[in-house]
């Protein structure tokens, strides 16, 4: 496993009094509390501070270079040869072999490199950019531990930094310690910061959508469990998360009794992430915040069915069906019995002669919605032409078939 660090090189200043010559200014850098004196590049107070071994430096043909060459002590004939070079815009990754491998031997390090790229015009420099920043990720160790530092070049190159190390993190599963900026000043020293901060914000942003469009709370239970929380608003949340994920009604039903009662955990909690949290808590908790059994699984269905958990919502809408006919008939819900009773009501309904016709297109509803119900359940292909029906069918009839039962649950 090696530190790496991938650094942008810009073309820095026009030097005091030489027009034909560009600098970058001299500063103190300051990185978490420890001073780093008389540094040029941001890259070369964070290669000091965490014991860099590998650096890929990313640049155009007009980038500090030649400032990079005195950084790493290459000898003199080559610095002024790629000087020259870079006044005439005709640097190339060919001429710049020697310096990576000035680098590697500085660092003790054998994948070092210098990577010429274009000036970010067009849409295809940035394409042609990123295709480098994966041949660095393909080049790397998956245990290697990357570093950013996207002070100097171009701001749009800064953004695709940032861009490839979230990449980074989500497809290759790259750990990024660090992603720094230094912010330069005139008087007194120049912080560097790490913005790596915005990938935690990103990582929950994340994990709140995948709870709201998805119903799917693991991603926040396992970032609250990396969090210094107590175990009272942990445990209170996984509750929630299993109970939601395995769709237990009772379960679900007690979570969220007991998440109401600890809103206040998530609301008034000093973290911006954990407030976040508690806005979708909230939300579901007054939705859901039912003592019917019936019109809980039937507002438990249209959740499902809106974040298209289609499979859920089927097998919920079934119980509630027979839940609203036992809770309408004074029959026990919870009651395996009465139930059973329900179900012979519901088959009663469809008798035309006796029925009307509410009660008849709720039988019909009925055995529409169980027979998908039990070849969801049962994992079995559909038999009888009554439940031969595409799956892009099922899904389109939900809503109606969700729409024509609401009756049941006023």
């Amino acid at each position: 496993m090696a530190k790496v660090l991938i650094s942008l090189i810009g073309t820095g200043r026009i030097a005091k009094g030489d027009s034909e010559k560009n600098e970058y200014q001299t500063t103190d850098y300051i990185i978490e509390n420890q001073l780093y004196k008389n540094n040029t590049l941001v890259s070369s107070a964070l290669i000091k501070h965490y014991d860099i071994e590998t650096i890929f430096f990313i640049g155009t043909k007009q980038s500090m270079w030649d400032n990079l060459c005195y950084l790493f002590e290459a000898n003199d004939e080559y610095t002024l040869s790629l000087l020259e070079k870079k006044e005439q815009n005709k640097v190339t990754e060919k001429d710049l072999i020697q310096l990576s491998n000035t680098i590697n031997k500085k660092q003790n390090s054998t994948n070092s490199k210098c990577i010429i790229i274009e000036d970010s015009e067009k849409e295809e420099h940035l394409w042609n950019m990123f295709d480098k920043f994966l041949d660095i990720l393909d080049a790397l160790d998956k245990r290697d531990e990357l570093y950013f530092d996207i002070t100097h070049l171009f701001r749009s190159v800064s953004v695709l930094s940032m861009i490839t190390a979230q990449f980074a993190r989500i497809s290759y599963d790259f750990k990024i310690s660090g992603i720094f900026y230094g912010l330069l000043k005139k008087d007194g020293p120049s912080n560097i910061v790490n913005l790596s901060v915005f990938f935690e914000l990103l990582d929950w942003a994340r994990a709140i959508n995948y709870l709201k469009k998805f119903g799917n709370s693991f991603e926040l239970v396992k970032l609250l469990e990396q969090t210094n929380e107590s175990n009272e608003l942990k445990n209170s949340f996984k509750n929630f998360s299993d109970a939601l994920s395995i769709s237990d009604i009772g379960a679900l039903q007690n979570s969220i009794k007991q998440l109401k009662g600890k809103i206040n955990l998530f609301k008034e909690h000093d973290s911006h992430f954990i407030k976040l949290i508690s806005t979708e808590l909230q939300d579901f908790i007054k939705r859901l915040d039912i003592n019917s059994l019936a019109k809980f699984q039937f507002e438990l269905t249209k959740w499902y069915e809106e974040n298209h958990n289609y499979s859920f919502a089927y097998l919920t809408l079934t119980e509630a069906i027979i839940s609203a006919i036992c809770e309408e008939n004074n029959l026990d819900p919870i009651s395996t019995d009465d139930r059973r009773e329900a179900k012979n009501i519901i088959w009663e309904y469809g008798d035309y002669k006796k029925s009307d016709k509410k009660k008849q297109e709720i039988n019909d509803i009925y055995h529409k919605v169980n027979n998908i119900r039990i070849n969801i359940a049962h994992k079995t292909p559909a038999q009888g032409s009554k439940t031969k029906i595409y799956p892009s069918q099922s899904i389109e009839n939900l809503s109606n078939y969700i729409k024509k039962v609401a009756i049941l649950f006023k």
